[in-house]
Formats: C-alpha cells, sequence, structure tokens
C-alpha cells in the first residue's frame, strides 16, 4: 500500500487548478494570495460565493478580465471538486453547480463545515503557492507556468 501525504494531494489538486497555459501575473499571483485570507474572515459559503461571482465576469476585457474569471472558475471548480473528492457534502452529495454548493454548505453542520472550510483553505494556500512559483519562474514577468 502507498502512503501518500495529505499535502501531496493538495499539491495535485492546486496544480490542476492552475493549468500549465495560465498566465500567472502579478495581479492573478495577488488574487489568489487574497482567497486565504477570505476564507479565514469572511467564511468558505461567503468566500465559495464571492468566487463563483467572478467567475462569471467573461467580458474579456483589456484589463485580462475574462482570464481572471476563467482562473476564479478553476479555482472554485477545484474547491467543490476537492470537497467532493472528501465526501465532506452531506449525505455524499456531489453537486454540480454553484447553487448545489451552496445548498450543501448550508446543509452542513458545525463540524463538516470547519472541516471543509479547513480543506478549502489548505487547497487556496497551495493554489497561491504555485500561482507564487510560477510567477517567480518567469523572474516576476508575466508568462507562462
Amino acid at each position: 500500500m502507498t502512503v501518500r501525504r495529505i499535502d501531496q494531494g493538495m499539491a495535485a489538486a492546486a496544480a490542476r487548478a492552475l493549468p500549465q497555459d495560465l498566465v500567472v501575473d502579478k495581479e492573478l499571483r495577488t488574487r489568489y494570495r487574497q482567497l486565504r485570507v477570505m476564507l479565514h474572515t469572511a467564511g468558505l459559503a461567503a468566500t465559495y460565493a464571492f468566487i463563483a461571482s467572478k467567475a462569471g465576469d467573461t467580458d474579456g476585457g483589456p484589463d485580462g478580465s475574462g482570464r481572471l474569471a476563467g482562473a476564479y472558475r478553476q479555482a472554485g471548480d477545484a474547491i467543490r471538486g476537492r470537497l467532493s473528492d472528501m465526501e465532506l457534502f452531506p449525505g455524499g452529495a456531489r453537486p454540480a453547480g454553484v447553487r448545489d454548493v451552496m445548498a450543501e454548505l448550508g446543509k452542513m453542520d458545525p463540524v463538516q463545515y470547519a472541516r471543509a472550510s479547513a480543506e478549502a483553505a489548505a487547497l487556496v494556500g497551495w493554489l497561491s503557492r504555485l500561482a507564487d512559483a510560477a510567477f517567480q519562474e518567469t523572474g516576476g514577468r508575466s508568462g507562462h507556468a
């Protein structure tokens, strides 16, 4: 039997959420850094709703918001996927969309919610580390991860 450390799973999940072709610039790195803080201050449900609202911003304007929307979408999908894979949603639910996730978060008892929040915080922490590494790899310039 192969034993994997928890951080290996988180690192792999973060790598899936940060595609190789995603440009990691200063703005994206900063936004990913803010997610962990937001989870601690606002909570999982509010942070997930925030991510979902930003993921819906697909205007693709000159400020790169379409690219940022895609990055938020990937982060939201990663959180939903991680919580589903860990069977943290009540009754083993596998919510398909934002409203389903929000409904399932509302059904959680305090212990389930705390565990889900800790998993999400760990995941976005790894996502932030990976984005920082990708940014540093390009020498602080906009470039590919």
